[in-house]
């Protein structure tokens, strides 16, 4: 059965860049007659001129190509986003499947994919293997909290000059690759390629039967498409939502609560949809310290001590979400801040239909609503020890597997998956999207070793006060990121 439904895909994709090609051969025949001048017929008469073809791919790269066969070995904890089943059934398995032979077709080449779903190993065996001069691995598709330091050690090269891709595509992701450069080198790259860049997001969930029992006369996507759904707003709503379910007089497990969290990366996504800037560029392009220049993050800290400090508010276990996910799912919580794949994974079996907005801004000036992506967010690399022959063919491949993920696997798993499986109106997808178009981050946030990015975990319930402890990390904040800059000064290229 797995070689018939394998046969049977190549077939289908094979006819298809067959048929492809013979449609462009047949176009441009024109016999052995001069060609008739642009607008006009063989007869002389005028004719509009007629619409460009669609273009049978979203990227530049020629439609098809021989790369000779060769072999390109991908080092990836992602198994989503890269293991290619044979016997897939759900619906983004089956295209991830799809989508590597349709590389392998059209280019001639084989994609050996190298799985480590061990998280903190990769980075190490990719930096073994450079250092000793190898060529073992030509793509690294790994954590990245884990892997991002590779740049700051010489491991990965500069792909803005390297050969097929073009980082100003769509389906690359330009503002969260824009954040990880360095002056004018891109070490790593994100985007539809890595099913994480999409369901890697914060948004914040709303349990609608309640919300809708609790507050008759309000519309949670109105509030949203207004643009005020801010951290005051998610107090207000959380604070007045709490029932003593159990009896006992006691905010404790057993309630309802307004709001649940726990001290991890929601906190993180938070500070970030909040417009916190923990860095900015000069002219050089060269990060500096930010976070300490203005008032964002102190007010986001005292809002933020405001919700959690509440007695309507429950503080779950730190284990990735997943009790914070479980109240939410038995009905117990209003409002999670969370991962958009809590979704597929931790709401499958709710009763209650849900909705998903975005994570709530800092105020109602804040012009839009931002987000950013979980830590663990597929990082792309290239290592430094590649071949030739191995980079011209890797970036092929990188920049089709990109477009055609941006084609078929983040809308099956959007239009499919997620909006008609998971969530429960057409009012969350219109949210889901709203949530994509800003999905933004920050050098200092993303270079881990600072320890900015999860600088506020330790904090939600310190408001007042948090504007010395914020200055009184600017010393260690400093001296951390001139580290990683001269870092990436010595081993540039």
């Amino acid at each position: 059965m797995k070689n018939t439904f394998s046969l049977t895909i190549r077939s289908i994709l094979s006819l298809i860049l067959a048929a492809a090609l013979l449609v462009g051969a047949l176009a441009s025949c024109g016999g052995d007659s001069k060609p008739a001048p642009a607008g006009t017929a063989a007869d002389g008469a005028n004719l509009a001129a007629e619409p460009e073809a669609e273009k049978l791919y979203l990227d530049d790269l020629p439609e098809r190509e021989d790369l000779g066969g060769y072999t390109v070995r991908l080092l990836t904890s992602d198994k989503r986003s890269f293991e290619a089943l044979e016997d897939a059934i759900d619906v983004t398995d089956v295209e991830v499947y799809k989508r590597q032979l349709l590389v392998e077709e059209r280019f001639n080449v084989k994609i050996n994919t190298i799985i480590d779903d061990n998280w903190g190993t990769n980075a190490t065996t990719l930096k073994n293997s450079v250092l000793a001069g190898s060529d073992d691995y030509d793509v690294y598709a790994c954590y990245g909290y884990w892997s991002i330091g590779l740049a700051t050690e010489g491991i990965v090269m500069n792909l803005k000059t390297a050969p097929n891709l073009d980082l100003d595509k769509p389906y690359w992701g330009d503002k969260f690759n824009d954040a990880m450069a360095y002056k004018d080198y891109m070490y790593w790259i994100t985007g539809d390629i890595a099913l994480s860049y999409t369901d890697g997001i914060y948004a914040t969930y709303v349990n609608l039967k309640k919300f809708a029992s609790k507050y008759p006369g309000d519309n949670i996507y109105q509030i949203v498409r207004d643009g005020k759904w801010t951290l005051d707003n998610l107090y207000t709503y959380s604070e007045s939502a709490y029932e003593d379910l159990n009896g006992d007089g006691q905010p404790n497990e057993g309630d309802f609560f307004g709001y649940s969290y726990s001290k991890e990366d929601m906190i993180d996504g938070m500070s970030m949809a909040a417009g916190v800037k923990y860095t900015t560029r000069d002219a050089d392009g060269v990060p500096q310290l930010y976070i300490t220049k203005d008032n964002t993050a102190v007010t986001f800290s005292e809002k933020l001590a405001q919700l959690c400090g509440s007695q309507s508010v429950f503080l779950a276990n730190s284990d990735d979400g997943a009790a914070m996910a479980k109240l939410f799912s038995d009905g117990l919580v209003l409002f999670i801040v969370g991962r958009i794949n809590y979704a597929a994974t931790r709401m499958r079996d709710m009763e209650d239909d849900f909705a998903i907005i975005p994570a709530p801004k800092l105020n109602e000036e804040q012009s839009t609503y931002l987000t950013t992506l979980h830590d663990g967010t597929t990082l792309i690399g290239i290592p430094k020890t590649i071949s030739e022959q191995g980079l011209n063919v890797s970036t092929y491949v990188l920049e089709a597997m990109a477009a055609e993920s941006s084609r078929s696997l983040t809308p099956v798993y959007l239009d499919v998956a997620l909006k008609n499986k998971y969530t429960r109106d057409a009012d969350s997808a219109e949210m889901i999207d709203l949530i994509r178009e800003n999905i933004v981050s920050d050098f200092g946030f993303l270079y881990t070793e600072t320890g900015m990015n999860n600088f506020f975990r330790g904090y939600v319930l310190k408001g007042e006060g948090i504007a010395s402890i914020i200055a009184k990390m600017e010393k260690k904040w400093n001296k951390t990121l001139d580290k990683i800059i001269t870092n990436l000064e010595e081993n540039a290229g």
